[in-house]
């Protein structure tokens, strides 16, 4: 008879082993941190493209694009306002039909039951925040729109620092508002730089503004601190800004008096950003979490991507709707 023994793997193979497939595993892991990241950067794009889509589809419905928000009534005695967005008013046009026949669109947005309901349509999904529990439950979009240059219908380019500082000066511009400026209502017909030209809405980072140390975050660097964030369906801005200064928006969303340099809920921002400072420039310019820059959405429809190194003045051009100049550097 034969006798027969068992070699069992020693400590110093076992050890060996599981270093080899812990560095498989670290080679692994960028790969597939990679992958996720492009398909949520597809699914980003997918959602910018369905926006878009239905900015168009409103268009054909309405004649026009939504305002970015609508203000009224708000006359004397100051009536509460609506404070409806524009995401609001696109509701049906991206596959959101049952969501908006909840809304009251005769009454003020606050108080009704969409302004705490998420979208995802309306959210980046490699924007990973717990919300609305960290916006005091206010529903909030990665997508805001362009008001154009400013935060006015009349603003220029100014001739004092850093506007001047870009080789640029803009001496023929003609005007630098957006599709979103406040208190206008786009057409088609007055985005005379071309409507694949001219940026209607792009990707933001939804709470990521505020004060406190600097962190790096996606493209850009943000603010840790109380954030400023983008309320999908609340029209409100800081007190002194803006639509802030007129006569139709002298109340807070929820009746309170507005006061001025004061934010509405510990930072609740208009769906809106503006061109002046660029992008990735805190809550004044759009952001995103990809790498390399962030989605827009044109005003024929298509989804372009901005890339961070992109110039100033391509970017205030790209943002207004009847500059005189037509450039193409948002594909």
């Amino acid at each position: 008879m034969r006798s027969s023994t068992r070699r069992g793997f020693t400590l110093v193979e076992l050890l060996v082993v599981i270093a080899i497939i812990g560095i498989l595993v670290a080679l692994l892991l960028p790969a597939i941190q990679a992958a996720r990241e492009s398909a949520r950067r597809s699914q980003c794009s997918n959602n910018a493209k369905q926006i878009a889509l239905g900015l168009q589809n409103y268009h054909d419905a309405n004649g026009s694009f939504p305002p970015g928000v609508i203000w009224g009534p708000g006359k004397p005695p100051y009536t509460l306002p609506y404070h409806h967005t524009w995401n609001v008013m696109i509701l049906p046009f991206i596959e959101q039909q049952s969501l908006y026949s909840t809304v009251d669109v005769r009454a003020p947005i606050w108080g009704q039951a969409i302004v705490s309901t998420p979208v995802p349509t309306l959210r980046c999904p490699s924007d990973q925040r717990t919300l609305p529990s960290e916006t005091q439950n206010i529903a909030v979009t990665n997508y805001p729109g362009s008001e154009g240059y400013h935060w006015h219908q009349t603003a220029n380019i100014s001739n004092t620092s850093p506007w001047n500082t870009f080789g640029d000066p803009f001496n023929d511009v003609g005007s630098l508002n957006g599709v979103f400026t406040v208190t206008m209502t786009t057409k088609m017909s007055g985005i005379r730089d071309g409507t694949s030209n001219t940026i209607c809405f792009a990707e933001d980072d939804s709470m990521g503004y505020g004060g406190g140390a600097i962190r790096t975050c996606g493209t850009g660097l943000r603010r840790t601190g109380t954030p400023v964030f983008d309320s999908a369906f609340v029209g409100t801005a800081v007190g002194g800004w803006g639509a802030n200064e007129t006569a139709t928006n002298a109340v807070n969303p929820d009746g309170s008096a507005k006061t001025v340099w004061t934010w509405f809920r510990n930072h609740s921002f208009t769906p809106t950003y503006i061109a002046a400072y660029g992008p990735f420039s805190e809550h004044y310019g759009p952001s995103s979490y990809h790498p390399g820059g962030l989605h827009t959405g044109m005003a024929d429809g298509s989804v372009g991507f901005i890339t961070a190194t992109l110039d100033w003045g391509t970017w205030a051009k790209l943002n207004a709707i009847a500059d005189g100049h037509s450039v193409a550097s948002a594909r």
